[in-house]
């Protein structure tokens, strides 16, 4: 056998031996997790009966007879079939893991944090519901009326600690690997989409928690303060509901802030060993997520605060009471999304001026960008067409008492809008236009970005099917009024709507079509400049390379002129004669 086929049968062993050995981590690790989570799904809910027949009375429980009997097989047949099946595969697994391409293994890691995502879900649960009742319990809810008397407590605390402990257990099986926070390809993938996800939604419990909280302590201070009926607790339809909705709220926000913080340090030690990580897409995503959800936050309340504030202002039937009850809300989220959205900014800006950018990174910094200013000039665009509505009515109708209130609320909403809308979109349409302006490489690949592309190409198609739909139902009632059908409503209220979306819509097409016409000859004029380039390179070259035939050339004259010189002297010199 030759040696070439000898490679190529060799070659095609592994590659049989590597799909074997994936299709044997998907059976053995698909069967350990379903079973897993099988299992611990019947043993909490069997615990669940047992502390209930346990701590409750008999006297005034309803889970007697056949349905105690039903809950506990319900419950313990899962868990006797589930754990001998997890038991076998799960020993198979870890006499394979000295292995370390087992070890390693992208199916692994992706098994493992399905595993600990499904706990870690069961732990904070608990946890959640553990903290809200506790904290009615202290807000003065009658125990009897509690839902953690007289059993419920111990089961919520030993559902945290079990889910908690097999969280902590196979977590440490990731520590232990070999090569947490270093893994490659997908195994490194499984780890931060992981990471983000937690992230994510830690910051998000944070943020609605805390806002929530503030929102009923504000109500509860006014009112005690004040007395003023209609503010306060008033609103929430009695204390215990007032009760229940702080008690949630907290709960969301020790719990929010324990899975923020833990993942964080968590993955701060990471990249404090492995600059890479820094640097990493779904870390980026996680960053650009926590940003756009904190920002979102924040310039929704401030929206709706500056709305209400206005429409008081426009509207004079409103009273005080009526404005101090729509700010509460926004007035209680907007320092708390503020705060999370200045906090992880800085932190996106840190991190790519220490670790750089990869072009994964790159392309979610692009996509944020984008998608920011696209929701920006959403808001912008509503607010215009809202202000111009009005400017239309008041031109053609004049001042009604009737229509008065509606104005004022239009009114309200575009100016809210436009407030919040166009500081937004200009400031990341700034931003990315900058980055295109740029000349040289960094330049184009701004302008030849997808998400660029996408965004430029998205508002032009959008805008001119705007512009084509209600310009077309101009038009339509022009042909009829024209035709003389007397219900045309040229001079309506359906064609000022018209004319005026697509008015304010021609002026944003115009933007980004013109965006996209200079992305086209800025490509023309760097297309030049490489060919300038690249011929004044050359001249360069040229220049150099006969420089250098010049100097060879003279070297070479002194050469052959040397040679002649020895040639001419008989070449060598004669030896002396012996003395006689």
């Amino acid at each position: 056998m030759s040696t070439k086929s000898g490679a190529t049968l060799t070659n095609r062993n592994s590659a049989s031996a590597a799909r074997l050995a994936t299709i044997r981590r998907l059976y053995f690790y698909f069967i350990a997790a379903v079973s897993l989570i099988v299992g611990m799904i019947g043993f909490l809910g069997l615990i669940e009966v047992l502390t209930g027949i346990w701590l409750s009375d008999q006297q005034t429980t309803v889970n007697t007879g056949a349905f105690v009997r039903n809950a506990i097989a319900r419950g313990a047949a899962p868990l006797v079939v589930a754990t001998p099946i997890f038991a076998i595969h799960w020993a198979y697994i870890q006499r394979m893991r000295d292995d370390p391409q087992e070890a390693h293994a992208g199916i692994r890691k992706f098994a493992l944090y399905v595993i600990s995502g499904v706990a870690l879900g069961y732990a904070a649960s608990s946890l959640g519901e553990l903290i809200t009742e506790a904290t009615k319990l202290a807000l003065g809810a009658p125990l009897a009326q509690s839902a953690l008397w007289p059993s419920r407590w111990l089961y919520l605390a030993l559902s945290f600690l079990v889910s908690g402990g097999l969280l902590a257990y196979f977590q440490n099986q990731l520590a232990t690997d070999g090569d947490w926070g270093k893994e490659q390809g997908w195994a490194g993938t499984w780890r931060r989409l992981f990471q983000a996800i937690v992230g994510i939604s830690g910051i998000a419990l944070v943020i609605g928690g805390a806002g929530t909280f503030l929102d009923i302590t504000l109500n509860y201070l006014l009112d005690f303060s004040s007395n003023y009926v209609g503010i306060g607790w008033a609103r929430y339809v009695g204390i215990g509901w007032a009760r229940s909705g702080a008690s949630e709220a907290l709960a969301m926000l020790l719990v929010g802030a324990l899975l923020w913080r833990a993942n964080w340090l968590r993955w701060q030690k990471i990249t404090h060993v492995n600059r890479v990580e820094g640097r990493s897409a779904l870390r980026r995503v996680f960053l650009y997520g926590s940003v756009v959800i904190s920002a979102g936050v924040t310039l929704t309340s401030a929206a709706v605060m500056l709305r209400n504030v206005l429409l008081r202002l426009l509207d004079p039937t409103l009273t005080s009471q009526s404005l101090w009850e729509n700010l509460i809300s926004p007035l209680a989220f907007l320092p708390v999304g503020l705060i999370a959205w200045i906090w992880h900014w800085r932190q996106v800006q840190r991190e790519a001026a220490s670790y750089g950018d990869s072009p994964e990174s790159t392309t979610i910094r692009r996509l944020y960008y984008y998608l920011v200013a696209a929701t920006g000039l959403v808001l912008l665009w509503l607010g215009l067409v809202d202000l111009l509505r009005v400017l239309v009515d008041w031109l053609a109708a004049g001042a009604t008492i009737g229509s008065e209130r509606f104005r004022a609320q239009q009114l309200a909403n575009g100016l809210g809008l436009l407030a919040i809308g166009a500081p937004v979109w200009a400031a990341h349409w700034n931003t990315v236009q900058t980055a295109a302006r740029q000349a040289g490489k960094p330049g184009l690949a701004e302008r030849t970005a997808g998400p660029r592309r996408a965004y430029l190409y998205a508002v032009a198609l959008v805008g001119a099917l705007i512009i084509l739909f209600d310009l077309a139902s101009v038009v339509y009632r022009v042909f009829l009024w024209l035709l003389g059908e007397p219900n045309a409503d040229v001079f309506g209220v359906a064609t000022a709507d018209s004319l005026v979306r697509s008015g304010v819509s021609l002026v944003f097409w115009l933007v980004h079509v013109m965006a996209i016409r200079r992305d086209g000859q800025r490509a023309q004029e760097v297309d030049e400049e490489e060919v300038e380039e690249e011929e004044e390179e050359a001249e360069a070259r040229r220049a150099a390379l006969e420089e250098r035939a010049r100097k060879l050339e003279e070297e070479l004259a002194d050469i052959r002129a040397e040679l002649q010189r020895l040639a001419g002297s008989g070449g060598r010199s004669s030896p002396e004669e012996p003395v006689k």
